[in-house]
C-alpha cells in the first residue's frame, strides 16, 4: 500500500497571523490554535507529499537531520488525523508530480 499524502479537508477555515494559524472546523465547532512549526508542516499538507517527503523538504530547509524531523512531522501528522483535520488525498487529485 503506498504512503498517504495528507491533505487539508477543504472545508475548514484557517487563518494565519504572526507565524501561527487558528483553525475553525465548523462541522465540529472545534477551534484549533498551531504554533508556528505546527502552521508550518499543516500548510504543506496539499495532497502532493507523503509525511516523509514533507519531513525531508523540511529538513533540507532548515539544515535538520532528516530522521529527526520525520519523527517530528509524523508526530504533528498523527495529531492532525486525529483532529480530524488532514485527510488522505484520493488517487484521481493529483495535482503535481513528486521526484524522488
Amino acid at each position: 500500500m503506498p504512503a498517504s499524502k495528507p491533505k487539508i479537508r477543504e472545508d475548514l477555515t484557517v487563518v494565519e497571523l504572526d507565524g501561527e494559524a487558528v483553525v475553525y472546523d465548523e462541522r465540529t465547532g472545534d477551534l484549533h490554535h498551531l504554533n508556528p512549526t505546527a502552521t508550518v508542516v499543516f500548510g504543506l499538507c496539499d495532497g502532493t507529499a507523503t509525511g516523509r517527503e514533507l519531513a525531508s523538504d523540511i529538513a533540507v530547509a532548515y539544515s535538520q537531520p532528516v530522521e529527526e524531523v520525520v519523527e517530528q512531522v509524523q508526530g504533528l501528522l498523527r495529531q492532525f488525523r486525529k483532529a480530524k483535520l488532514i485527510e488522505a488525498a484520493s488517487n484521481g487529485s493529483r495535482v503535481g508530480s513528486r521526484n524522488g
